[in-house]
Formats: structure tokens, C-alpha cells, sequence
């Protein structure tokens, strides 16, 4: 009784939408320090970065941290700001069904499985600029419709709209479709993952 007591006073002291807070908070001062550190233009990122933080094929030579540091890379102010925007309103939904933990957690498999996707594709002999967060996104939105698949036609609905929506914003911006595709059916895995296996009684 007392464990469970302590527990949800640990609860109770962390912050609301926490996980959607220190996400976004880690995406702005990522591109405010790549900016500092490699200064090119306030709106555009320098191509040092993505040489060396994205780039396919230097992840075939051994730097798999690739797959991880792309997610927070931005190539410009708007690249950014709609990855943000569309991060807090997908973060706050899903903390509100799960948790900050699991927010976090979420978001950096489904960015990974987007950036693998990038590199199969990359394989194929078809290049990818794999940099941004609108993958990860993507997933977290696929983790959402997975939840709420047995939820009311209205929030489907409302699910396929933000997703059509998202979509639109973040076309036009040399898009890489396919670590949208694999993000948002890594996020789909990933809620069926919680769902199957970890959220039973």
C-alpha cells in the first residue's frame, strides 16, 4: 500500500504533458545550437549538419547514431515549426491516452523505423534526405489511431483528418514520404505492441 501511495506521489509531482515539453523543448534548442555552432542563415540549416547528423550512406559505414540523431535535425525554420506544432498537438493527445514515458519512448522508435525505411529506400538506389521529426510524428499518430480504433467514429475520423492535414503541411518541403510511411506504420506496431502485450492486467 505504501509503494503504491509513493508512487502516485512521484505522479503527482511531474508536470503535465511533460513528454510533449521536453520533446519540443529539445527540438528548438537542437536547432538553435546546430545553427550557433554552424552559422549559415537564421532559416536554413547548414549542410555541415546534415553531413554530419544525417546522410544515408555513412550509416552503411558503421555511424548508426544516424538513425537516431536525424530525427533532430531541421533543414529550416519552417521544416521546424511544423513538425513542432504538429508534435504538440499529437504529444498532447497521446499523454493523455498513455503517458510522458511513453510519448518519448514512441517517439524515437517510430523516428527510428522512419529512418530505416530511408535507408532501404536508399538501397534501392533511391535517395532520401533523412532529417527531421515528421516521421517520428507520423508514428505518433499511428499509435493514436491504434488506441482509439475501438473509440467512437469521431475520433477516427478526427485521427484521419489531423493526418491528411499533417500531411499537406509538410509536402512541397523535398518530403521524405517514405519515413512518413514507415513512421506511421511503426507507430500503428508500436500501439499494437502496448495494447497486446504491455498495457494487460
Amino acid at each position: 500500500m505504501r509503494t503504491k501511495q509513493l508512487k502516485y506521489e512521484i505522479l503527482d509531482k511531474i508536470p503535465p504533458y511533460s513528454g510533449t515539453i521536453f520533446l519540443t523543448i529539445s527540438l528548438i534548442v537542437i536547432y538553435i545550437t546546430t545553427m550557433l555552432l554552424f552559422p549559415y542563415d537564421l532559416f536554413i540549416q547548414s549542410s555541415e549538419v546534415f553531413q554530419l547528423y544525417g546522410e544515408n550512406e555513412k550509416v552503411l559505414q558503421g555511424e548508426f547514431y544516424r538513425l537516431f540523431s536525424a530525427i533532430f535535425i531541421h533543414a529550416n525554420i519552417v521544416h521546424l515549426a511544423s513538425n513542432v506544432l504538429f508534435l504538440v498537438i499529437f504529444g498532447i493527445r497521446l499523454e493523455e491516452l498513455r503517458s510522458a514515458s511513453f510519448l518519448v519512448l514512441g517517439f524515437i522508435f517510430c523516428g527510428f523505423v522512419g529512418n530505416v525505411g530511408s535507408l532501404l529506400w536508399f538501397l534501392l538506389s533511391i535517395p532520401m534526405n533523412s532529417v527531421g521529426s515528421s516521421g517520428a510524428i507520423f508514428g505518433l499518430l499511428g499509435i493514436i489511431y491504434y488506441l482509439l480504433r475501438g473509440e467512437s467514429r469521431h475520433e477516427r475520423r478526427k485521427s484521419l483528418y489531423l493526418l491528411l492535414i499533417f500531411f499537406l503541411i509538410t509536402i512541397g518541403q523535398d518530403t521524405n514520404f517514405i519515413s512518413h510511411l514507415f513512421g506511421l506504420l511503426g507507430g500503428i506496431f508500436f500501439g499494437w505492441l502496448d495494447v497486446s502485450y504491455f498495457s494487460r492486467k
